[in-house]
């Protein structure tokens, strides 16, 4: 709420560690944490009731699609929230377009993202955890480039882009149904691209290093690790 980095909540930082990307998943639904309907859905919803509607959302108790007029907003911000809430795929899903999935206990994964504005800033801790990928296009032709089944012209057709070869179009529709994951059906949006070879994937936290160059490079301690270290390396007593 201040926008101050020090107030920032500690479950919002984005933990070190090391994964494996084993599938993508082309014009993702979003399963809004508990978290984040307590810090952000609800004072959304209170400054416009229309914002559930407005950004495609759902809201489902015990497995079952509720009316909007049926939701008790004040449960928002209850210890235990009766509501599962789901962002529908679209051009303005949080999640973007596309989501990289990787095995991890953080329920951490790297997506698309229709704000774009935030890869300009100098600062771009601005995620819950998860990470927000510039160009995810390009990310994605560089996991799939080996697939024997999938490739670029395809994933763009399946997520609404245009393609320069237009041929490929048709040519992706007479397989699009062997293509797909089959676990969702002809209807749906969303798919999976479950990878032939996963891809290794390193996220680590460096303040300080040298590049290439010899030149040696500083950023700032976003998330206040080097006091903790030097408490230890360097301690008073």
């Amino acid at each position: 709420r201040t926008k101050l980095r020090e107030n920032k909540p500690d479950d919002w930082e984005t933990p070190n560690m090391y994964g494996e990307i084993s599938y993508l998943v082309l014009n993702p639904t979003w399963n809004v944490p508990e978290s984040i309907i307590r810090e952000e859905i609800l004072r959304k919803v209170n400054e416009d009731s229309s914002y559930l509607e407005r950004e495609n959302f759902k809201v489902y108790q015990d497995s079952v699609e509720l009316n909007l007029d049926e939701v008790n907003i004040s449960m928002f911000s209850a210890d235990t929230i009766p509501y599962r809430i789901v962002q529908d795929s679209g051009p303005g899903n949080a999640l973007g377009k596309i989501k990289f999935m990787f095995n991890n206990r953080f329920g951490i994964y790297l997506h698309d993202t229709p704000s774009r504005r935030p890869f300009n800033y100098s600062n771009r801790a601005i995620s819950h955890g998860c990470v927000r990928v510039e160009k995810p296009l390009q990310l994605a032709e560089f996991i799939i480039k080996d697939d024997s089944k999938w490739n670029i012209d395809y994933l763009k057709i399946e997520i609404g882009q245009q393609v320069d070869d237009k041929s490929k179009i048709n040519e992706y529709y007479q397989k699009r149904s062997s293509l797909r994951n089959i676990k969702y059906s002809t209807e749906d949006k969303t798919t999976e691209i479950i990878l032939e070879k996963k891809i290794p994937l390193f996220i680590d936290y460096f303040t300080a290093w040298v590049d290439n160059n010899g030149a040696i490079n500083f950023r700032d301690d976003i998330y206040y690790r080097d006091k903790l270290l030097m408490e230890y390396l360097f301690p008073k007593d």
